[in-house]
């Protein structure tokens, strides 16, 4: 089977379901980081794992991407893939979606030293589509992509986040 067609009959069926019952469509994602000796960072959710660290020169191992790498690819990947899935629910023929993403930062913010911000200080997307359809049909199917995307979004929009904080050890 045509893989775009695939997509396009699977969220159909998806959409059909969560309209019907929403509750459904309801869920918790969540995942743990454990670091121990050094900065090298494991993170797991269910079965998955990924290694995450720093570079040497400030103290890491190199022994994986930085944690800012996952976070560009999980929002350049879900807008390529959220672009696809628009695409596909919409019956519009898309060979291809590259997102590309460029930050400016000021390293001297994650390294806490004073009046340095650890926030991107601008960062911009890059969204080429390879497509035989007319440009004005595929800028509003961007539209409602963007619209819908949860990582553009997160990046893009303000979020309350809570943290709470437990404590180990001899003196805790």
């Amino acid at each position: 089977m045509d893989k775009n067609i695939h997509a396009r009959d699977a969220q159909l069926r998806a959409i059909s379901i969560y309209r019907e019952r929403p509750d459904f469509a309801r869920d918790i994602k969540g995942g743990v980081a454990l670091v121990g000796d050094g900065l090298t960072c494991v993170y797991a959710q269910g079965e998955e794992r990924v290694t995450i660290d720093m570079p040497t020169a400030i103290g890491g191992s190199d022994e994986g991407p930085t944690p800012g790498f996952f976070g560009r690819a999980a929002l350049c990947g879900c807008l390529a893939i959220g672009i696809k899935m628009t695409a596909a629910r919409a019956g519009l023929h898309v060979d291809s979606v590259q997102v590309e993403i460029e930050q400016d930062w000021d390293n001297r913010g994650v390294l806490g030293i004073e009046n340095a911000s650890s926030v991107a200080h601008d960062t911009r997307i890059a969204i080429r589509i390879s497509s035989p359809e007319v440009e004005a049909v595929l800028n509003d199917m961007v539209a409602r992509a963007l619209a819908a995307d949860p990582w553009f979004l997160s990046f893009r929009d303000g979020q309350p986040v809570s943290v709470t904080m437990s404590f180990a050890g001899e003196d805790a």
